[in-house]
């Protein structure tokens, strides 16, 4: 999964990030990634655009969920993915606060004691068939919910021509929205 997250918006040079800031100028940053868990988590991508670009953004957004599941990486991908991934790994235990969640993570996640010794040598080896059976089975473009904050009445009507499914509407404080009152019921 972090093979597939790097090159899919994990990295400055990921698809998400290439496709939104540099192809269309939408942004000046996404990302994405897997929000780790003992049970199932999250997969989450993000990003500021102008008001103005929201619909298309989500489009391209769902566009590179979905090629990263129909293509492989090419191998400038797969290789900047791979050497980011052993790249970093000395980071998790430059500090103190980052060595001890590093470490509680082998016990979290029943991981290992050489979980870490291993991991450049895992890393070394994912190919881009990997990484596109890892998408195919973690990236599920048609079930995401798409969360979009701004104006609703300058960025519902492009997100309607997606079909995302039904809209849910809510206020700042995170309660639904209630439909307009009728006249009948306003006090």
């Amino acid at each position: 999964m972090r093979g597939v997250n790097e090159a899919l918006g994990g990295l400055f040079s990921s698809r998400i990030n290439l496709n939104l800031r540099e192809e269309h100028g939408y942004t000046y940053g996404a990302f994405s990634q897997f929000v780790f868990r003992r049970a199932a988590g999250p997969f989450v991508v993000g990003t500021g655009v102008r008001t103005n670009v929201t619909g298309p953004a989500v489009n391209e957004i769902l566009k590179e969920l979905k090629r990263i599941r129909e293509s492989d990486l090419n191998p400038n991908e797969l290789s900047l993915a791979r050497d980011s991934l052993i790249r970093s790994l000395p980071a998790d235990f430059e500090t103190s606060a980052s060595a001890t969640a590093t470490t509680a993570n082998i016990f979290v996640y029943d991981l290992g004691l050489d979980y870490y010794s291993k991991l450049p040598e895992r890393f070394s080896a994912i190919t881009a068939a990997n990484v596109r059976a890892a998408a195919q089975k973690y990236i599920a473009p048609d079930k995401m919910i798409v969360v979009a904050v701004g104006d609703r009445a300058k960025i519902n009507s492009e997100l309607q021509k997606l079909s995302l499914g039904a809209v849910e509407t809510r206020n700042p404080d995170g309660t639904r929205a209630e439909a307009t009152p009728h006249a009948s019921s306003v006090r």
